[in-house]
């Protein structure tokens, strides 16, 4: 992994102070729509720009959306899951270490290095939950 300090591009910049603003994951072409009138026209350039931010730690993607989220961790090097919810596709980032710690045994156990592990639990929010 990058790191975290040294110098962001400047369309990663601009794609990781939207994904900080947005309260939504955000896919590539959202970015590229939101980001149009400040010069970024093709998707490469996003899709260039959130591969940095990822490979910094700064962003996540989320999977089962295919978007991303800014990270709200400090932590260099940290395991990450995800409450998503299936309705209104908010995203809930969680860093419970005892999961980590649980992933980390069960590599050990079948002599696995695990280098990243990210976690998405898939289900409904308390938001829609009251909703319905």
């Amino acid at each position: 992994m990058k790191n975290k300090n040294t110098e962001l591009s400047q369309n990663g910049k601009n794609v990781l102070a939207l994904l900080k603003k947005s309260k939504i994951p955000l896919t590539a072409y959202d970015i590229l729509g939101k980001l149009q009138a400040s010069g970024v026209k093709a998707p490469q350039t996003v899709y260039r720009a959130l591969d940095e931010l990822v490979e910094r730690g700064l962003t996540h993607r989320i999977q089962s959306l295919g978007a991303f989220v800014a990270c709200h961790s400090d932590e260099e090097d940290h395991g990450t899951q995800f409450a998503v919810c299936r309705k209104c596709n908010k995203v809930l980032e969680l860093h419970d270490h005892r999961i980590c710690d649980f992933i980390k045994e069960i590599g050990k156990k079948i002599k696995f290095h695990i280098e990243r592990e990210m976690m998405e639990l898939i289900g409904i929010c308390d938001d829609c939950t009251k909703k319905a």
